[in-house]
């Protein structure tokens, strides 16, 4: 991966990746990088509060006190703590960005509270610049769009905080933060893109440990997952559909186990096409395959297995001729015994003829 966003080539393609994505995806991809940088964020953030705090000393060196800059310089605990209390109770995350970006405005208010005090405010210029370096750290989970209008109100700051602290060098504070703005802007578009790689092999993963390889549709893990007590994905009224195969083994006996598995990969892509995005298509193993349809009540779903059914009898695009044995029953909020029932159907279509589908009454 490194090597590859090191790539100008590389880097663009991600770039249209980026852009291509469904507005789904995007949120995800944002809450993602949120939640993953999250906790780096707030160490940044505090750590960005004591370096301003800390400040204290060079304002000794600047007045021959801290009496008058002690104040704003400790006023950053009261939002520091309020931004530690709130940070873990958020669950959206783009109050998590907002939260994150006033956090550093809090720290440039108090840094131009505090030089208000000050003799000689010269060093306000390199003073402004540190924060650009909490504004490249907050790139890590923020949105280019967040950052732009973070920086509008930055300079905002500056300008009216010119009105009454009077910078001698408001033209050096001004080439200073200028560039650096941009420069941490263009740093940020690398940060996403490099994020967004890492976004991309993390789904890639996550997407092949709940995958079959051969059928390309859920496996077991994925089972596993729709069907956990803590988080049922199953959406009631639903239909439960065991199908499998009518004599697989004769042909793999016949055509050679290369057919069998186009065969296999054929039906998986089949039933896919033919049910909805929402609706849940499993290799439960071998040939047989679990069909969940969500929001679906049991005459709909004898429907759509039926046509399912009929359907493949008769395409010629299946690698040989097969017919397809469907039980079906409807899930009434016990997953192990609306499995077990469409188990039973299927045993009895298979055993009363084949090519049927078995409603469970």
């Amino acid at each position: 991966m490194i090597s590859n966003v090191l790539n100008i080539r590389y880097l663009l393609e991600l770039c249209k990746k980026l852009k291509n994505l469904g507005t789904d995806q995007k949120e995800d991809f944002i809450r993602y990088n949120v939640r993953y940088y999250q906790f780096f964020m707030t160490i940044a953030l505090s750590g960005g509060c004591l370096a301003a705090i800390m400040c204290l000393y060079s304002d000794y060196m600047l007045n021959g006190t801290i009496m008058p800059t002690l104040i704003p310089r400790l006023s950053l605990i009261i939002p520091l703590g309020l931004f530690l209390f709130f940070n873990n109770k958020i669950s959206n995350y783009k109050l998590n960005i907002a939260l994150n970006h006033t956090m550093c405005h809090f720290v440039l208010l108090s840094t131009i509270w505090a030089v208000y005090h000050l003799q000689n405010k010269t060093y306000f210029a390199a003073g402004a610049v540190t924060i650009h370096i909490i504004m490249w750290t907050l790139g890590f989970s923020s949105r280019i769009r967040d950052t732009i209008l973070s920086y509008v109100i930055y300079f905002a700051e500056i300008f009216i905080s010119n009105t009454f602290n009077h910078y001698d060098n408001m033209d050096i504070i001004l080439a200073l933060n200028i560039p650096c703005a941009f420069a941490v802007m263009f740093a940020q578009i690398i940060l996403a893109l490099i994020t967004f790689d890492h976004y991309l092999a993390i789904k890639q993963m996550e997407k092949e440990n709940v995958t079959d390889e051969l059928t390309q549709v859920g496996n077991r893990a994925l089972l596993e997952e729709i069907v956990d007590n803590s988080s049922v994905k199953i959406q009631s009224p639903a239909a439960l559909i065991m199908l499998d195969i009518d004599h697989f083994k004769n042909v793999n006996d016949t055509n050679g186990h290369i057919v069998g598995d186009n065969v296999l990969k054929y039906l998986a892509d089949y039933v896919t096409k033919s049910v909805r995005k929402d609706d849940y298509v499993i290799r439960y193993g071998g040939e047989e395959f679990l069909v969940i349809l969500n929001n679906c009540t049991i005459n709909e779903g004898t429907k759509t297995i039926n046509k399912i059914r009929k359907g493949i009898s008769k395409d010629p695009k299946s690698p040989v001729p097969i017919t397809i044995s469907a039980g079906i029953a409807e899930y009434t909020g016990d997953y192990n015994k609306a499995l077990k029932l469409a188990d039973e159907a299927l045993y009895e279509a298979k055993n009363s003829g084949r090519n049927k589908v078995v409603v469970h009454a």
